[in-house]
């Protein structure tokens, strides 16, 4: 019996090739888009779910709140270790390690290499937490002397090529040509997925055998919290997160202070990965892009599912006959159900089968939305395909059960007597089908064209400075030697493709924060403010043009001694005037001028209090270089970086040199926004994609019945655009319920997403008018192909054939 069905199924579709083709391209993107969703999810859920005891480990976090501001910080400061060590009874072990943010080179064998991503200081408690295998070394004293370290197979490999894991034993490992190590120890790669990514594990004695490291990590401040401080802890079986919290709250109340408090939380280990609001050492996930891109998997499943119940229903009529005359000669309708589900659970299987071929082509597409470690290959693992197999079931039942309960239900007695009666061709099922087809598409369509106008927006806003032909260059992180960066910004100044050089720290535009308390002391009142800081030179003003509104620019100088404020800040101190707040004092320290606002930081945020000093001694280590425009004088911006860079090798020889322009640094603000719109572009494309699978397999379908009607109008003088009038018109009915349905959703849901911003773009009328044109001419596009054909064919063979 089931041979039966497939045979019959087969057959079928075969036979209705072009429909089952259209059906199949609708399933297989929809399915794919799926897949890919499946295995983004599965895989950033996968994170630390192998870590022994992962129930009871918790990383302490940090919230510090001052002034009315809170910042969040995924470490903790030194001394809480030994409050948590001596004074929780709920934990069982603590695993303190830091976090390596400084090492600019590695040295082995005279070789160098560029490495600060995945160093950390800690001890055995480390490798003990993450149950490593030992390929060489011994787990209880590869960590215990001070300039040890431990490396991961893969590590080795890379400093060591060719050489076994004992003969890595011994070997010498420089770090910024001043940490001298010995390799103690050598473990297997980590085969599970982990935020714990550290390859070089070098003992935590080395950062206390190290006055700078020393001074740099083990600072003994209970107000200085760092996120390179990381601690790990292990609770006791059954005991409760909350009253560790809680006895850690009143420690940390011993140590608080007026002007800031400091909260300390234990963070569950499978939250790590997924909470923005603490890093999670390589990378966070983003539950909101996951939610995203489910819907939008969801979206597009819905649209291929229409179109089958779609294309399916409209051939009801053709296939009202062999269901009469297969219930005539005793099929039941139970039968005929199960043979019509077959065919749609074969056209299913086929389409899924498919989308494995075509899932690594959407993985390689929509790689700037996915994690950047995802592997292409994990869509044939078990679990994937497991969930293929149950969607393939369930979108056959939900394409199928209507279309086969449709076509089963027809009487034979009007079957046979050609009264194929009217269930078949409900037209207005299938209208509010499409309709909702090209609703979804025409909301993806707008909110393309709006995502991208908000780019378009955040890119090209005046932003307060000047941001053309400027390129920063970072100075070697330890080098203390202000006299090499002063040689490097002379030399540069010289070559003659450069206008202006500033020594200073960080751009007038930058990527988080960078703040500090100040205060102002108004009389008996005293107003203190968080404050976004500049470390700047006097010609920082110059490079970058900010309008000075008041008073002179700074003067260089090696410590804070005077101020610049900008008008926020002008505002937040209680002056009115530019000109009131010059040859006041702030934090002990006089204002010598106000600049006009500029953007700090990306359009979601308002323009904050700024200030500027110069603090050349320990501040100043990056270069701003505007280059004069390209072509003037003869200006070639290529021979100018390369002058720069010979400048810099004449320096530092054994340095890298690297440099970015200000502009793509204003371009990586926007990066998740930039993700979304090459996202919508896609939904996009595909959305219109199966629609218009859909509308012309319609099209075609209602063309074909057609035939002999368009033979006699033709006969009778009815114009090729007339019949083409008439066989678009009722196809154009559904696209432009679309429009108007898909209008006030992409209206509000796009307003919502705008209101994140500040500083915002509108919602132009003429956005919702082209993307409405754009699905017009699509459509009618798409018709084109069969209707123009139709049209312009005699309209004898038309006649003849019927």
């Amino acid at each position: 019996m089931f041979r039966n069905y497939l045979l019959v199924a087969v057959r079928n579709i075969w036979r209705n090739k072009m429909f089952s083709l259209l059906n199949m391209l609708g399933l297989v993107v929809g399915i794919s888009a799926a897949l890919v969703v499946c295995l983004v999810v599965w895989y950033e859920a996968g994170f630390n779910k192998q870590q022994q005891n992962k129930d009871r480990i918790y990383r302490i976090v940090s919230t510090i709140c001052f002034s009315g501001d809170s910042v969040r910080n995924s470490g903790v400061t030194v001394p809480v270790v030994q409050v948590v060590r001596e004074n929780i009874p709920q934990v069982e072990k603590t695993i303190h390690f830091f976090t390596d943010d400084i090492t600019g080179r590695i040295t082995v064998d005279g070789k160098d290499f560029r490495n600060k991503e995945d160093i950390i200081f800690a001890d055995s408690s480390y490798m003990d937490m993450m149950g490593y295998q030992w390929l060489s070394g011994s787990p209880a004293t590869a960590l215990k002397q001070p300039f040890s370290v431990v490396l991961t197979k893969d590590k080795a490999d890379t400093y060591f090529p060719g050489l076994s894991p004992a003969a890595v034993m011994g070997k010498e490992i420089v770090y910024d040509d001043s940490i001298r190590t010995t390799v103690t120890g050598v473990v297997a790669d980590l085969p599970y997925r982990t935020d714990f990514w550290f390859r070089e594990i070098v003992s935590m004695s080395t950062v206390y055998a190290s006055q700078y490291r020393k001074d740099v990590y083990a600072v003994d401040n209970w107000t200085n919290t760092s996120s390179s401080s990381q601690l790990l802890v292990k609770l006791k079986v059954g005991a409760d997160p909350k009253q560790a919290t809680a006895l850690l709250a009143k420690y940390m109340e011993l140590h608080n202070d007026k002007s800031s408090r400091t909260s300390l939380w234990l963070q569950p280990l499978e939250d790590i990965h997924f909470n923005r609001n603490y890093y999670a050492y390589k990378r966070t996930a983003d539950r909101q892009q996951l939610y995203m891109l489910s819907l939008v998997a969801v979206a597009l499943l819905i649209l291929a599912v229409i179109n089958f119940i779609n294309l399916t229903t409209a051939q009801a009529a053709r296939r009202a006959k062999e269901t009469g005359i297969r219930k005539a000669i005793g099929g039941t309708m139970r039968q005929l159900m199960v043979q019509f589900m077959g065919e749609t659970f074969v056209l299913t299987f086929v389409s899924a089968t498919m989308s494995l071929l075509i899932a690594p082509l959407l993985v390689k597409s929509f790689h700037g939305f996915l994690p950047e470690d995802l592997p292409a290959m994990q869509l044939y693992s078990w679990p994937v395909l497991l969930f293929l197999l149950l969607l393939a079931v369930v979108v056959a039942l939900l394409s199928g059960i209507y279309p086969a309960y449709v076509l089963a239900r027809f009487q034979p007695v009007m079957v046979l007597k050609s009264q194929t009666g009217t269930v078949g061709n409900k037209a207005w099922l299938r209208q509010t089908l499409t309709a909702t087809q090209f609703m979804v598409a025409q909301f993806f369509v707008i909110a393309t064209l709006i995502v991208s106008k908000q780019i378009h927006y955040s890119l090209n806003k005046d932003l307060g400075f000047r941001k053309d032909a400027i390129l920063t260059v970072a100075t070697p992180p330890r080098d203390e030697n202000n006299s090499l960066r002063n040689r490097l910004q002379a030399g540069i100044a010289a070559l003659p493709e450069v206008e202006e050089v500033s020594l200073s720290n960080r751009s007038p535009i930058i990527n988080g924060f960078m703040t500090s308390v100040l205060d102002r002391k108004d009389g008996r009142k005293a107003i203190e403010k968080v404050v976004e800081m500049r470390y700047v030179d006097s010609s920082y003003l110059k490079v970058y043009q900010l309008k000075l509104l008041a008073g002179r620019n700074l003067m260089n100088s090696d410590t804070v001694r005077e101020w610049l404020l900008n008008e926020t800040a002008v505002r937040a101190f209680g002056f009115k005037r530019p000109e009131d707040a010059v040859g006041e004092l702030i934090s002990g320290k006089p204002v010598v001028g106000v600049v006009k606002n500029f953007n700090a930081g990306n359009l979601h945020r308002e323009i904050p209090a700024l200030a500027l000093g110069s603090a050349a001694a320990k501040s100043h280590r990056t270069l701003h270089i505007r280059l004069h425009d390209a072509g003037e004088k003869g200006v070639v911006w290529k021979n100018g970086i390369a002058g720069i860079e010979k400048v810099w090798k004449e320096i530092y020889p054994r340095e890298e040199f690297s440099y970015e322009f200000l502009d793509k640094t204003i371009e990586n603000l926007y990066r998740n926004e930039l993700r979304i719109a090459s996202l919508l572009n896609w939904c996009s494309g595909l959305a219109v994609f199966i629609s218009a699978l859909g509308l012309l397999g319609l099209v075609v379908f209602t063309t074909n019945q057609r035939t002999r009607e368009i033979g006699i109008r033709k006969v009778l003088g009815a114009s090729v655009w007339q019949v083409i009038r008439l066989l678009t018109k009722d196809f154009m009915k559904p696209v432009l319920v679309a429009f108007v349905l898909a209008v006030p959703l992409s209206w509000w849901v796009m307003d919502k997403w705008l209101q994140s911003f500040v500083y915002r773009t509108s919602l132009s009328w003429w956005v919702f008018a082209v993307g409405g044109m754009i699905m017009v001419v699509l459509a009618l596009t798409t018709m084109s192909i069969k209707t123009v054909r139709s049209a312009l064919s005699n309209p004898v063979d038309a006649l003849k054939t019927e």
